[in-house]
């Protein structure tokens, strides 16, 4: 019974650190990229190898261009199809904040599926400069939707379009995986 106690009061912690905190943050915008990594907003290096340096590049740029398709396409597309990322809509803010942890998880897809193109000479002459454009207006697009603006997903559904032809012509299919259940063991 005193344990809980004390760390009830022990976790309190001081009220002036903790207000002093708060004032702060209130005036302090939201960052751009809340994992405070700004790993996702350098440029993407457009250099290709002469010959294939990782193993399984193509399989592993499908596996993450998949899930990061299939993430936009679930929670970014398909409610802006709907009709629920305008104001007023039932579950709006909802939508913004799995659209906005969609985004999120896509630009890191992406910047994974680019390292992988990179290691493939086939798939990096046609395929890094489309993703580089991409991994630099996902976020944008995002931003661009808070404010009311749609022509941003617009674009970026046409630039995913665009790249998943490209990959297709040249041998590499992506399949979207829209409800990927990382629980279940490969069969």
């Amino acid at each position: 019974m005193v344990i809980p106690v004390v760390l009830l009061v022990g976790g309190c912690g001081h009220k002036q650190a903790a207000t002093e905190n708060n004032a702060s943050s209130s005036s302090e915008a939201i960052p751009s990229d809340p994992s405070g990594d700004a790993g996702d907003a350098a440029p993407i290096s457009q250099t290709c190898p002469a010959q294939a340096t990782t193993s399984f590049a193509k399989t592993k740029f499908v596996a993450h261009s998949g899930l990061a398709f299939g993430a936009f396409h679930r929670w970014l597309w398909k409610p802006f199809q709907a009709g629920t990322f305008k104001k007023g809509a039932n579950g709006r803010i909802t939508a913004f904040v799995k659209g906005g942890l969609a985004a999120l998880f896509v630009k890191r897809e992406v910047r994974i599926a680019a390292e992988d193109v990179k290691a493939d000479p086939t798939l990096c002459k046609a395929i890094i400069a489309p993703l580089d454009k991409l991994g630099d207006t996902v976020q944008a697009a995002f931003d661009k939707l808070k404010g009311g603006d749609a022509s941003g997903i617009t674009d970026l559904n046409s630039s995913i379009s665009s790249i998943e032809s490209t990959s297709q012509k040249d041998g590499v299919p992506i399949q979207e995986d829209e409800n990927a259940d990382l629980t279940k063991k490969p069969a």
